[in-house]
């Protein structure tokens, strides 16, 4: 904000939504005119559980801030009534639940997205929301550097059961492990 004397309430939304903002590694700018109060209590509550947050922001403070931290939004997304969804860790899952409730309710619009500093369009955010999520890559991924592990355990296990099948009793018991009569 500039030097200029400002209003105490203003200075102090503004910090609150500059600390909203402050380190998140995403947002999504979503138009949510002509919605609910359930319906966007219902928003936050899918967003809390996937870790982001949602805050209604003046378009004023949201140009301040980008152009503070050099960031351009296109002609026209700043109109209108916005709620910024901001998050870290897994962009694909919180862009599926953005996508799946604008699907759902269709008063509400995606406007655009960020990704760090850099602006996606709507279609972008959309296409985020169909990649597999962070876990779906992470279990695939250790599905796979395990199944080599676990094929060999297969193999040799076979081989044991094969090899315990016609091995000879033994005067303690027999190969199963039974005693010997």
């Amino acid at each position: 904000m500039s030097n200029q004397k400002k209003r105490p309430e203003i200075v102090a939304i503004y910090k609150e939504v500059s600390e909203f903002l402050a380190g998140k590694e995403f947002s999504f700018l979503l138009n949510f005119g002509g919605l609910t109060v359930a319906q966007i209590a219902d928003l936050r509550r899918q967003l809390a559980s996937k870790g982001a947050g949602m805050m209604v922001i003046k378009n004023t403070f949201i140009a301040k801030i980008a152009a503070e931290q050099g960031i351009a939004f296109p002609e026209g997304v700043l109109t209108g009534p916005t709620a910024v969804i901001t998050g870290t860790g897994d962009i694909a899952d919180t862009a599926k639940t953005v996508v799946d409730f604008v699907k759902k309710n269709d008063k509400a619009t995606i406007k655009a997205g960020l990704m760090e500093k850099n602006v996606i369009t709507s279609a972008e955010v959309t296409t985020l929301s169909e990649l597999i999520s962070l876990a779906a890559q992470q279990a695939r991924l250790l599905g796979t550097l395990q199944a080599p592990a676990s094929q060999m355990a297969r193999v040799l296990q076979a081989k044991v059961d094969k090899e315990g099948e016609g091995a000879p009793a033994s005067a303690e018991g027999s190969a199963d492990g039974t005693p010997a009569a």
